[in-house]
C-alpha cells in the first residue's frame, strides 16, 4: 500500500522552501545595499561634504541598508512566485525535492497539469487575488487575507488519517514520498 506523505515531512520542506528564498533574497539586497552604500560615498563624495568621516560612513551605511531592506523585499516577492510555480508545473519545489515528496493523484498516479496547477491556484489564492487587485479586476483585496487563512488551516488537514491539505482535497491531489511510489509502483491502494 503507498503511504502519503504526513505533515511533519511536508513542513520541512516549506521551511527548506522559506529559508532558500529567504536566501537567495538577502544574498542579493546584500549585494545591492553594498553597492549602492559604496556608490553613494564615492559620487557624492560623502567624506568630503561631511564635517566628520563619521557623518560620511553613517549616511552611506544608512542608505546601504535602506537599499538592503528594500531589495530583499522585492526579490522575496517576485521570486516568490516562479519558484513556487514549479510546484505548479512539476509537482514539487526544491524543498520537496530534497526530501523526496511529489504531488501526485490521490492514487499515486501522475496528476494532470491542470490538476497541479489548480491546486497552486488554490494554495496560492492570495497571490492570485492580490495581482488581481493590483491591476483593477478584484476590488476586494481584503477577502485574500482570509482565504489565505483558510487554506493555511486546511493545512493541518493533512495531520488527518487521509494525509490530505485542504488544496489537495478539493483538487484530488496528494503529496507522496518518491521512495514509497518507487516501493509499490504497481499498487494503486493508498493508506
Amino acid at each position: 500500500m503507498k503511504q502519503r506523505a504526513g505533515f511533519g515531512p511536508r513542513l520541512v520542506a516549506l521551511v527548506i522552501d522559506v529559508l532558500l528564498l529567504g536566501a537567495i533574497s538577502v544574498v542579493f539586497g546584500l549585494m545591492a545595499g553594498s553597492l549602492s552604500s559604496v556608490i553613494a560615498h564615492k559620487l557624492f563624495h560623502l567624506d568630503a561634504a561631511a564635517a566628520s568621516p563619521e557623518t560620511a560612513v553613517l549616511a552611506s551605511g544608512l542608505l546601504g541598508v535602506g537599499i538592503f531592506l528594500l531589495v530583499t523585499a522585492l526579490m522575496a516577492t517576485f521570486l516568490s512566485l516562479p519558484y513556487n510555480l514549479m510546484e505548479a508545473f512539476f509537482g514539487w519545489t526544491p524543498g520537496k525535492l530534497v526530501m523526496g515528496l511529489r504531488v501526485k493523484n490521490e492514487d499515486g498516479s501522475s496528476p494532470s497539469l491542470g490538476q497541479v496547477f489548480s491546486r497552486w491556484l488554490v494554495k496560492h489564492n492570495a497571490i492570485l487575488i492580490s495581482l488581481l487587485t493590483f491591476i483593477g479586476l478584484a476590488p476586494a483585496a481584503f477577502v485574500a487575507p482570509l482565504l489565505q487563512a483558510v487554506v493555511l488551516g486546511g493545512c493541518f488537514l493533512a495531520l488527518g488519517a487521509g494525509r490530505q491539505a485542504l488544496h489537495d482535497q478539493l483538487t484530488h491531489t496528494a503529496v507522496y514520498e518518491v521512495a514509497e511510489l518507487q516501493a509499490h509502483p504497481e499498487d494503486n491502494s493508498v493508506l
